[in-house]
């Protein structure tokens, strides 16, 4: 992706100000806690060890965490937990509903199955593993309540390293990347899922770039720990 480079101290300094809540469940499947989190890496670690767990529970987790954190707060910066718990509720346990007067089922993963969502996720890391990054989303949006947005924060979080999050802010403040929208989403095709390979590419190359630029080759956590760049660390700061 041919992308200009941000200036690094910009980069910083806006990597430094990221507030999102640092917010995850806890618990076991069906009986959840909310967890808080000191900072952004911690939280990171958390839910990088839950969604590369051997255990098919703990994944599951791992992913109805981030369904959780990413509706745990608007842009307008207003905690909506009971929002967030109701998301994760239905990509747990689906939901019955009537649609142009006909009865259909949202399916949960008590519908599909926690062995085979599971399994999702770990075919996604796998493909994570090998740059296949178009792959990993469309394995993720067989998840229930994932489409290309939530689908790539579940990326994120199984490799930081390597994924950042694709959503609508991103998509509306840095049209280069290319990605289109739809009443406000990011489309959840083929054309998207392509480019998301090319903008982790870059978040790559622009994290590899910034750990080499001694003055700015480290950031500062809201705990106050300082850690080199990564990834998603690029989104971050341009979110």
């Amino acid at each position: 992706m041919s992308c200009p480079r941000f200036p690094s101290q910009q980069m910083q300094t806006q990597r430094n100000a990221y507030a999102y809540p640092t917010v995850a469940l806890g618990g076991a499947l069906g009986n959840f806690t909310v967890e808080n989190f000191p900072g952004t890496q911690t939280l990171d670690q958390y839910l990088n060890e839950l969604l590369s767990s051997p255990s098919d529970e703990s994944r599951v987790l791992g992913y109805l965490s981030v369904i959780f954190w990413g509706h745990y707060s608007g842009q307008d910066g207003r905690i909506r937990q009971e929002r967030a718990f109701g998301k994760v509720g239905l990509a747990y346990n689906g939901q019955n509903r009537v649609v142009r007067d006909r009865p259909q089922r949202m399916r949960g993963v008590l519908d599909i199955g926690v062995g085979v969502a599971a399994g999702y996720i770990s075919t996604a890391a796998n493909h994570i593993q090998n740059n296949e990054f178009a792959y990993a989303l469309a394995t993720l949006s067989r998840l229930p309540q994932l489409q290309i947005a939530f689908a790539s924060k579940v990326c994120a979080f199984i490799n930081p390293q390597q994924c950042g999050v694709i959503d609508s802010v991103i998509a509306e403040n840095h049209p280069r990347f290319g990605f289109t929208l739809v009443n406000g989403y990011v489309q959840n095709n083929v054309q998207n899922r392509n480019r998301y390979g090319h903008y982790c590419a870059f978040l790559q190359e622009t994290a590899k770039e910034l750990n080499a630029d001694l003055q700015f080759s480290s950031w500062t956590d809201r705990d106050h720990n300082q850690h080199e760049w990564r990834a998603v660390d690029v989104e971050r700061a341009l979110y």
